[in-house]
């Protein structure tokens, strides 16, 4: 088996390549100053994966600390997301807005952030429009259950690069990623280590965790990638960022990850798209 590290990239279903793990840029930091300062301390961590919205408010500040970074743009992977349904109507139109407040000419992945009911179609053809301009290395949905997967890929022509959803320990959405994955759509994984620490004292992680010398983070990302699935997550904190990144130099068995798996009790913790067709 290959050894991997941060460095290490898999390939999507139109041969792209994507890092193991992103940098979530929801929520990081009210001001641009601050965002672009947090944003360049994840980049000296070696984080080239970033994951921003149109909702967050930080596009333009990604722009920037890529810029100041002095890396060539090539070397990263952009991603953003359209979410409004107003937005959605103007598809192409929103989407070069993003491209303007990042200062760049094409964006590594484009994603429908939510499956708004009587607009996710449409819009996914605009994206495949934008695909084949080639300003968009590869589109993407978030958020998409298995009925919006199977509502959209017989209208589609362009398969989905990846699925961003909810993805941990208590909410593996085991049927959902079992569909993506036969159709070859990657999964990614927000709130990985989920919210304000509500892992941090579970008895089973931390178990885990002291066999390795890891933290209950460090268990959980590495519990992600073991899944074949991409964590992002996210920290204001650059000693929290790069403890985060250092999930490479050790390996969960599969007694390991049975215990883990084994806290699995479909808690969703996020907006349920559950009734939108």
């Amino acid at each position: 088996m290959e050894k991997l590290t941060f460095q290490s990239t898999k390939r999507l279903n139109n041969k792209v390549r994507i890092p193991l793990m992103g940098f979530g840029v929801a929520e990081i930091a009210e001001d641009l100053k601050t965002q672009v300062r947090i944003l360049r301390e994840a980049i000296e961590v070696g984080y080239r994966l970033f994951d921003t919205a149109q909702i967050y408010r930080s596009e333009r500040a990604v722009g920037i600390a890529i810029k100041e970074s002095g890396i060539p743009r090539e070397e990263f992977f952009i991603s953003s997301k359209i979410f409004d349904e107003q937005k959605y109507d103007r598809t192409t139109e929103s989407f070069e807005e993003s491209l303007r407040k990042m200062g760049i000419d094409y964006i590594d992945r484009f994603v429908l952030h939510w499956p708004l009911p009587g607009h996710y179609i449409q819009s996914w053809k605009e994206l495949e429009k934008i695909h084949r301009s080639g300003r968009a290395r590869c589109i993407s949905v978030s958020n998409f259950e298995i009925w919006h997967m199977r509502n959209l890929l017989p209208n589609c022509e362009i398969i989905p690069a990846t699925n961003q959803i909810e993805f941990n320990p208590t909410y593996m959405a085991n049927e959902q990623r079992e569909f993506c994955e036969n159709w070859g759509v990657a999964m990614e994984a927000y709130t990985p280590i989920g919210r304000y620490g509500r892992f941090a004292d579970n008895e089973i992680l931390n178990r885990v965790g002291e066999r390795h010398g890891k933290s209950v983070y460090q268990v959980l990302l590495r519990w992600d990638i073991q899944h074949n699935v991409i964590p992002v997550p996210r920290s204001a904190n650059q000693k929290h960022m790069a403890q985060n990144a250092d999930i490479f130099d050790f390996e969960l068995t599969s007694e390991d990850m049975a215990e883990i798996d084994s806290m699995n009790i479909d808690d969703r913790r996020n907006a349920n798209p559950y009734n939108q067709l």
